[in-house]
């Protein structure tokens, strides 16, 4: 019995998704792309009828009784009849369907609209979302003053620094002068008489500029080091990028992400923009540490526990010997698949099946790029034993 209400959306998270992963089938998995009203592109509601239509073709398809069919759709029909689904989506959404699961949840990255039913979810095109960490800060600096924000599960919200750090550089100024731009002074001529005295620096105006500007930017490094005390937490940089560079330069943040948010350092939280582009910053980070695992997986592990046998590993992640999957996004594996207590509903990815497989005995599954996967295989995997 179906008791979510249709109207909540969740933010996606590994456990989560290893609890719908537990139905069985069928199983209806629907993406839903952002929707902006005005915009030329087909809002939520209509999409989710289009998908209902879709689904029972499908289920037709696979020769289910007319009563399953109806049953199993029917919460469906009311989620697309719901006034609030009638509205923009911001955000992009995942639908996972079963006859006792019905779920949606948020997505910060792109997608593209599809109806899938198969034997189990598909999940393989929400895989990049989970690689975006559910916490993670964004810092806007420039030359005039410095912002924090947070994000925590698709909210972003306004931080205050710590107490004693200073948000711009008029405040920092009035701390402590740097030691590199103390002023002398000096008397013209020779006869110290009543002549007045010049001024005169250790810089340039432009490096004097510079040296105050590091000064700031250390500070607020340091507030952001006492702040971000949770393990691991990524820190992302916004702003032009001179400015990002300058912070960069000084800053010993160890989980400061590489990438920055480019432009205006005047940051809109409500922005859905502002998601989208940190989290495909987070989501690029990610990557470059999959395809790093996957090569150390080739070269480091004893060869009779890696495999790249899409057929050996579907068998394997069953057996939940998979600890780690490295899957080709950009290619599938269509099959009929019968093992147990597995009921296949037809033809279906069966790389999929190998993801979810992974997934729900506590293995690892991330996709790559064709361009780095290993040339000729569509997976690879390391073994537990």
């Amino acid at each position: 019995m179906i008791t979510e209400k249709t109207s909540v959306l969740e933010a996606l998270h590994l456990d989560a998704l290893r609890e719908i992963l537990e139905s069985t089938g069928p199983c209806v998995t629907l993406l839903l792309p952002p929707y902006h009203p005005g915009e030329p592109a087909h809002p939520a509601a209509a999409l989710l009828k289009a998908d209902l239509q879709e689904a029972v073709q499908q289920l037709a398809e696979r020769k289910f009784p007319k009563d399953i069919s109806d049953n199993l759709l029917a919460p469906l029909k009311d989620l697309a009849a719901d006034p609030a689904s009638l509205t923009g989506s911001r955000r992009g959404r995942v639908v996972f369907l079963s006859l006792d699961i019905l779920r949606q949840f948020q997505l910060n990255l792109p997608v593209q609209p599809s109806v899938t039913v198969a034997g189990c979810f598909a999940i393989r095109r929400v895989l990049p979302e989970l690689s975006v960490p559910a916490s993670f800060y964004i810092l806007a600096v420039s030359k005039e003053s410095v912002s924090l924000f947070r994000s925590t599960h698709h909210r972003v919200e306004a931080v205050e620094l710590p107490r004693g750090v200073p948000v711009t550089l008029r405040e920092a100024m009035g701390f402590k002068a740097p030691d590199h731009d103390l002023e002398n002074r000096s008397a013209i001529g020779t006869s110290t008489g009543a002549m007045h005295a010049v001024r005169f620096g250790t810089g340039s105006g432009r490096e004097t500029e510079h040296a105050h500007l590091a000064d700031f930017y250390r500070m607020v490094d340091r507030g952001i080091q006492k702040l971000l005390n949770e393990p691991g937490i990524p820190l992302i940089l916004a702003g032009v990028s001179e400015e990002t560079a300058a912070y960069r330069s000084i800053s010993t943040y160890r989980n400061l992400v590489s990438g920055s948010l480019r432009g205006n350092s005047n940051l809109s939280p409500q922005s859905p923009e502002l998601l989208l582009q940190a989290s495909s910053i987070l989501r690029a980070e990610e990557t470059e540490r999959d395809e790093k695992a996957a090569i150390e997986a080739i070269e480091r592990t004893t060869p009779g526990l890696l495999s790249s046998d899409p057929d050996a590993i579907l068998h394997a992640s069953f057996e939940g010997r998979v600890q780690e999957l490295f899957v080709d996004d950009s290619s599938e594996r269509r099959g009929i698949f019968q093992r147990g207590d597995y009921r296949s509903c037809g033809e279906e990815d069966l790389l999929n099946l190998a993801v979810v497989q992974t997934i729900l005995h506590r293995g690892k599954a991330v996709e790559l790029p064709t361009g780095l996967m290993p040339k000729g295989t569509v997976a690879v995997a390391r073994m537990r034993f």
